[in-house]
Formats: C-alpha cells, structure tokens, sequence
C-alpha cells in the first residue's frame, strides 16, 4: 500500500493518511546548499527573430539579470564573480537551464521560431550544455512515447522507468568521463535524469487507473514510490533544474487528488478543476515545503491559476485566505490579492470598462461603439504568432456556424510598431473586425490579459457573460448556442 503526505502541519486537519512512506516531513527534505566557489566568464550570443530587446539570466539565489539586446538580436554581459551552476535562461514566453561553469567565455545561439531545437553552445561548458539541451529533447520525445506505455502493470512500469533511469545515468557517467564534463555540472545533470523519472511515476496512478478509480492506487508495490524517502526538494537553485516544476506539480496533483478522493471515498466526486482540490493541493505544498521562498511560490502558482479559470467570486475570496495563511511572502501576497480583485471585478454581470482601440485605419473608436450584439473578444500578440493564428482559425470556423456572434480580435502589440499591421496582411485576417487597444498596458492590467490567450462574452452595454471563456473547449459550441438562447 503506498502512503500519502498529510495536510498542513498549521492546523488541527485530520490527517488523511500517514506520511511518504512513513518518512518524517523534517527528515524527508534537506536544505542544504554547496558552496563550489566562484569563477568570472563572458556570457554572449545572437537571437534570431527575437521577441524582445532583452533575455534574462536568473539563479534563484540572488542572480537576476536582464541583458540587453542590440538591433541584431547579439548580447554580451561579462561576469567577474559568479558561482558555477544552472541558471535560468528566458526569453519572452521561452525559458531553458544553462550550465555556467568555469572558463572564459560560453557563446549560445539560437531561433525563437524552434527555441530548444535550435539552441546550440560553443566556448566555456559548451559541451555540457549542448548535452543538457540534448537529454532535454531525449526527455520530451520520451515522454510522449510514455504516452502509450501506462496501460502497464505498476511492477513493469516501475521496471521500465527504474532501468531506463538507471541507462541515462550510465550514458550521462560515461560521456562525462570521455569529456572531462565538471562534476558540479554532472551531478546537477543527474538531479535532471531523476526529477524526471520521478514525475512519470507521480503521474502513473492518474493516467493508468483514471481519476475515478485513483484509490486502487493502494495496491501499488511497496517500492514504487520509494524515491521519496529521500526527496531533497528544499533548495531554491532547483529552481533551475527544468525537471524539479514538473515534478512537484505532479506530485502535489498525485497527492492532493488521492487525499480528496478518501474524503469522498471515490474520485468520480472530485472536480479537479474545483475549490476543494485547488485547497487540498495548497495544503500538500504547505506540508511539503520547509522552504518559504518555495513554498509561496509553489501556492501562488495554485492560486493565480484557480483565480483566472474560476467566475465564482466567493471562492476566489475563500482561495485567497487560504493562501494568505500559507504565504508570508507580502510583495507576493498584495499581487494575489490585486489579482483576484481584478478577476471579481471581471464576474459575470459586471460592467467591462470601455476602452479605447485603434481600427484598421489607425482611427480610435471606442470598445462599446463595436458592440451592438452577444459578442466574443478574442485578445492575440504578434509575439506569439502559433497561437495568433491558431486562434484565428477557431475563430473564422466559429463564425461561420453562428453568424450571430460577433467575433472581435484584440491585438496587444505595441501601437507605435507594424507588427499588428503586417500580421494582418500577412495572413488574412478580417479587418472589419480586427482592433488594437491604444494603450495595452493598463488595459492588459485593469482586464487581467496575463498573456495573449484571453477571451470573453460579452452582451451590448459591455456587460460581461463570461470573463474567461476557452474558445478551443471541446463543448465551446454548446456554450454559445447557451448564451444565444437567452
């Protein structure tokens, strides 16, 4: 029988069941940190179809850089003391763990169009990072191949997954040693290999059993969670390991569905996509987490995503003070807060306020003018241009079977560029009902547009239907023939 982590150590809360196989919480997460010293490098590169003027370089542990792009998309920025190790490195919309090491210069360079595929490293550590993008792709392909691989038996495909573990490693000891790889860098690389492992095991019990029979989970072989005796999960540099996320999110899920299904004695009951697993899930990571820096990011990444899919104001409140009670962060706790004000004042019902927007013509009309129907605002960014035409697609099906909804693009892009204008003749779109807001920064806020893949319903007088509604839902056309009918 596998055993699951309790609830939060704050409250007198009815532990659910004992804790990661009888390991105690204290002595399941270590906290400590290597000091390998530090080295000074050059870290430079080129952008090939850049999104921004910038990338950031960020550790977690007090390194957050943002560096600047020239007009060819080259960057430069030498260190004179920094501690060896992964690092985060972003690009809007992008990210990817490099390996800093010593030496004297690591170059990088790549496409956005193909961000990882493309990603390549000569000078300092190159060697490594080029290996480290390339089990990053050996991963995902991987993982997608798993795919078809859970309908095994647990005692299989705990087998597969330990022996496949266990080959990675061995290539990874192997390669290291044939190319003087530094060991900070191996055993990091190795931390890779694991938390991704890891994370198939975590999501098996869903995948395999389904969640309405996730408590036949219960029969599991005693080792198949077994790692967790000795998870080391405290440590903020994880942070830039691109397996760790991936792997508490799965875990917490794993845990906080089986712990809500005891409840109900079954998880048919259980709405994953509800209040009461998005609470549960907040109380898995406050047991789990001695960290607070961890901790609150962790529960705040929970909590934003429950405030922007939920439209139910009372529970976005309830969710909140949940959180408050978890998070000691304040900076991050007055952005929660901010956030969730943002999302009730966005409740069915409400009033959208009447924002100003450019048309074709680069004339300002306002946002109510375009109104005079139940119609759908669809908010899309040049900068992501698989999603602007992905959207766009949906959009163009859907009206042609419900001609009575007004479909309205709403383009995010900076007015003083042509990026808005030549997607448009680029491919297509319709400029009838094709807009750009005028001034997108404090709209973006004031409508909480996250990022560039927001859409709502709304009535004439801008009243909202729906703040948040998924136009690629496999029940998207039920949906509107149900806002029609009113």
């Amino acid at each position: 029988m596998i055993d699951y982590i309790s609830l939060s150590r704050k409250r007198n809360y009815k532990i659910l069941y004992i804790a990661l196989l009888a390991v105690s919480l204290a002595a399941l997460i270590s906290c400590e940190e290597e000091n390998s010293g530090e080295t000074s490098i050059v870290l430079t590169g080129k952008i090939i179809n850049p999104k921004a003027d910038f990338i950031v370089l960020r550790n977690y542990s007090g390194v957050r850089d943002t560096i600047k792009l020239n007009k060819k998309g080259v960057f430069l920025k030498k260190y004179e003391s920094i501690t060896p190790g992964l690092y985060t490195f972003a690009h809007p919309s992008e990210y990817q763990s490099i390996y800093i090491g010593y030496g004297d210069t690591l170059r990088l360079r790549l496409n956005t169009k193909a961000f990882d595929e493309s990603l390549a490293f000569t000078g300092a550590a190159a060697k490594e990072n080029n290996y480290l993008i390339n089990l990053f792709l050996e991963i995902e392909k991987t993982n997608r191949n798993l795919m078809s691989e859970y309908h095994r038996e647990p005692s299989d495909f705990k087998k597969m997954i330990d022996e496949l573990t266990a080959k990675r490693i061995k290539s990874l000891k192997k390669t290291a040693k044939k190319n003087g790889f530094q060991t900070n860098f191996v055993e990091n690389t190795e931390k890779i290999i694991r938390f991704s492992s890891w994370s198939t095991l975590e999501r098996y019990a869903f995948t395999h059993y389904g969640k309405g029979d996730i408590l036949k989970s219960d029969v599991l072989p005693s080792n198949f969670y077994s790692y967790r005796q000795h998870l080391e999960i405290c440590d903020t540099k994880l942070l830039n390991n691109y397996a760790y996320r991936p792997y508490v999110t799965s875990l917490v899920s794993n845990v906080a569905l089986y712990n809500c299904a005891r409840k109900h004695g079954s998880g048919e009951a259980v709405d994953r996509h509800g209040y009461e697993y998005r609470k549960e899930k907040l109380h898995v990571i406050d047991s789990l987490f001695t960290n607070e820096e961890l901790k609150g990011l962790f529960a705040g990444i929970e909590t934003r995503n429950f405030i922007r899919s939920r439209k139910n104001a009372g529970e976005i409140n309830d969710l909140v003070a949940e959180f408050l009670e978890i998070s000691q962060d304040e900076q991050l706790n007055n952005q929660i807060t901010k956030i969730a004000a943002t999302y009730i004042n966005l409740d069915p019902g409400n009033k959208l306020p009447d924002f100003k927007i450019y048309d074709d013509q680069k004339n300002i009309t306002q946002l109510s003018s375009n109104i005079n129907g139940l119609s759908v605002l669809f908010y899309w960014s040049n900068k992501n241009e698989s999603y602007a035409l992905r959207v766009h697609r949906k959009v163009n099906e859907l009206r042609y079977k419900y001609p009575e909804i007004k479909f309205i693009g709403i383009n995010l892009d900076n007015p003083e560029s042509d990026a808005w204008k030549d997607a448009r003749e680029q491919f297509g779109f319709n400029m009838a009902t094709e807009f750009q807001l005028v001034n997108s920064q404090s709209i973006s806020k004031q409508l909480a547009l996250r990022n560039d893949n927001r859409s709502m319903v709304i009535a004439p007088g801008l009243t909202i239907l729906d703040p948040n509604i998924n136009l690629f839902h496999y029940k998207i056309e039920t949906t509107l023939l149900g806002y029609l009918s009113r």
